[in-house]
């Protein structure tokens, strides 16, 4: 892997929805502020713009158009990209984009160019159950190889017969240093009730308002469950840093002193989101 990475954007360009791409961005982008490690965005889902709503001054919406149009507005946005100082740009991608953003990364010569200036593209895929969606998968794995990194994202709340497990594809991406992740199942209750509190705040919340304690939003035991999903994600996300930031950002790992003997600790400790 090129160690002169000095900038990393993140994508998932997947054509089929509701497979938890954004639910995953959101997460990550609660890890990176936890760290300190600064990051913009982009929001490429022109039908609903949850992540420009729910990060309004770090995320800048694009709509895309016909073929033409998206190469015009994908030009100007990673153009923005390579001027800025953060060393994260984290794109979410509406449903069906897939085409639109390939042909433009693939007319434009974008991976190689940014790759001239030390940026490195994370594709973020994310297996399913549905055929055509898997041969989607591999037709990204077949156009970017190894001019891009990859992390694999399981979600078991969606999927239930994992076609990925075991298949070529999964031992071709292993083979260029792909990651996996798996996705905590959050129940149908408290997301229902970041709903209700998002329509009670007039705008969309982060992942880490609606879990920092002793805000509003949810109730304790609610607000508990997204603290435990965040501890999920978290120690997944710090496994594979190196993919996710450049290396001189990679956060140290925190050690885990032994507990005295007689000194009761919680095994796994709140964390403090309120910073």
């Amino acid at each position: 892997m090129n160690t002169n990475i000095t900038k990393r954007i993140h994508i998932n360009p997947q054509s089929k929805g509701s497979l938890g791409k954004s639910f995953e961005a959101e997460f990550r982008t609660a890890w990176l502020d936890y760290h300190g490690i600064q990051w913009n965005g982009s929001d490429l889902d022109d039908r609903h713009h949850s992540f420009a709503d729910r990060h309004p001054e770090q995320v800048q919406s694009y709509t895309l158009g016909n073929d033409d149009d998206s190469k015009s507005t994908l030009l100007g946005l990673f153009r923005n990209v390579s001027r800025s100082d953060a060393p994260v740009h984290v794109i979410d991608c509406r449903a069906q984009a897939d085409g639109l953003i390939v042909q433009a990364l693939e007319s434009l010569q974008l991976l190689e160019s940014l790759a001239t200036q030390g940026i490195r593209f994370t594709f973020f895929l994310f297996p399913s159950e549905d055929t055509e969606s898997m041969n989607n998968l591999l037709d990204l794995f077949y156009f970017a190889g190894d001019r891009v990194d990859y992390v694999i994202v399981h979600n078991p709340a969606k999927v239930r017969t994992n076609l990925f497990k075991k298949s070529n594809i999964e031992a071709e991406l292993k083979k260029f240093g792909a990651k996996e992740l798996t996705l905590p199942v959050v129940t149908s209750i408290t997301l229902l009730a970041i709903k209700r509190a998002e329509a009670k705040a007039g705008r969309k919340l982060s992942f880490a308002e609606v879990a920092t304690p002793g805000t509003p939003h949810l109730e304790l035991m609610l607000a508990g469950e997204m603290q435990w999903a965040m501890q999920q994600m978290f120690r997944q996300y710090g496994a594979i840093a190196d993919l996710l930031v450049p290396e001189q950002q990679v956060p140290e790992v925190e050690s885990q002193p032994e507990p005295a003997a007689k000194q009761a600790r919680p095994k796994h400790p709140m964390l403090n989101l309120g910073e």
